[in-house]
């Protein structure tokens, strides 16, 4: 409807489908955990606000792994430019279709109409015999190396579509998952004292300078000067009026439409379907945790995806620049509103 360029839309996806939860959403919650007015979160008399910060932090690290690993992989794979389709835009042609016909013996028809116009009747008509057999087992033997070549060229289509979400990121965190889903793996890479432990414990302090590089890299995208006359025919050109029309469909994606969806689907399941989330009936923390998250700002790390393709790196700047300057009133205004909600709910 807002007729924005496909690059510029899919950039606009990315930032409204993958928020940042791996930087804001566990402060919020430990946060909101420490203060003496949040123990209407508790799920009964027995609990603590300790236990409750401590399940809202799992709930948002859970929530964090799969954000990551959408993000680095579906997210990465949307904003990828497609490839370019072989022929004009309305004959092109299919992978199966690739394979070459040189290998590929003529049908027998067409064998036997080329003899028709060269023999004689008589030659012809003795082509039903022995030539026609010698003919049906040369098509048999062509007909498996072509079917080979077919699941070659199906395996090369989905390897096509599964390689551009194997990021390294991504890989991460598969990787990570794998490592915390075996305990003896775990306890072997990551037990304090272990020599494996303190290369983690050094590879994590470099990580920590992640966001600080990352806002230094967001500030040098914004002070970097813009040509006057951009080159309106560049693929990545967006114009003013596109940039801000893709802004403001971010925001209202980001801060309107994602809370409002989430609440509205929690309240219904709450209500209507609880036997499909349990925990959340028994759990505040939960409804509160996933609230939260729906209504953090973009991710960072577009501007990092956006400048490993090398397109779109001053449109998201832009981007983020207004997303995070209208989300810390944004925010904390609906933050206000979930912890409103969790008490009614409690209340239930």
């Amino acid at each position: 409807m807002l007729r924005l360029p496909d690059g510029f839309r899919r950039l606009c996806s990315v930032a409204v489908f993958f928020s940042n939860v791996n930087i804001m959403l566990i402060p919020i919650i430990q946060g909101i955990a420490a203060s003496p007015d949040s123990r209407f979160l508790l799920r009964d008399q027995r609990d603590t606000p300790d236990a409750m910060a401590d399940r809202s932090i799992a709930y948002g690290m859970i929530i964090a792994a799969m954000n990551n690993l959408l993000r680095w992989s579906v997210g990465v794979a949307i904003m990828t430019p497609p490839r370019s389709k072989i022929g004009n835009g309305r004959n092109t042609v299919d992978s199966f279709e690739l394979i070459s016909t040189a290998d590929q013996p003529p049908p027998v028809q067409q064998i036997n109409a080329r003899h028709d116009g060269l023999l004689a009747p008589t030659a012809a008509s003795a082509m039903t015999g022995e030539e026609t057999s010698r003919i049906l087992s040369m098509t048999r033997s062509h007909s498996k190396p072509v079917a080979d070549k077919r699941w070659v060229a199906l395996l090369k289509v989905i390897w096509g579509a599964i390689s551009p979400c194997l990021t390294p990121p991504m890989c991460s965190v598969l990787a990570a998952m794998f490592v915390v889903l075996l305990p003896p793996l775990q306890r072997a890479l990551l037990e304090k004292g272990t020599y494996a432990f303190s290369i983690w414990t050094s590879i994590e302090t470099c990580g920590e300078a992640c966001v600080p590089v990352t806002l230094l890299a967001l500030g040098g995208q914004l002070g970097i000067p813009r040509d006057a006359k951009p080159i309106e025919a560049s693929a990545s050109y967006v114009s003013e009026h596109k940039q801000s029309l893709g802004v403001a469909l971010v925001l209202v994606g980001r801060f309107v439409v994602a809370p409002v969806f989430t609440c509205g689907a929690l309240l219904v399941i709450y209500q209507y379907a609880p036997w499909l989330a349990p925990l959340l009936r028994s759990d505040p923390a939960l409804f509160l945790t996933l609230a939260i998250a729906s209504a953090t700002p973009p991710a960072i790390s577009l501007l990092t995806v956006a400048q490993k393709l090398g397109m779109y790196e001053n449109e998201a700047a832009n981007i983020l620049s207004w997303a995070y300057a209208i989300g810390v009133v944004a925010l904390a205004a609906e933050v206000s509103i979930f912890l409103w909600l969790a008490s009614l709910l409690h209340q239930a």
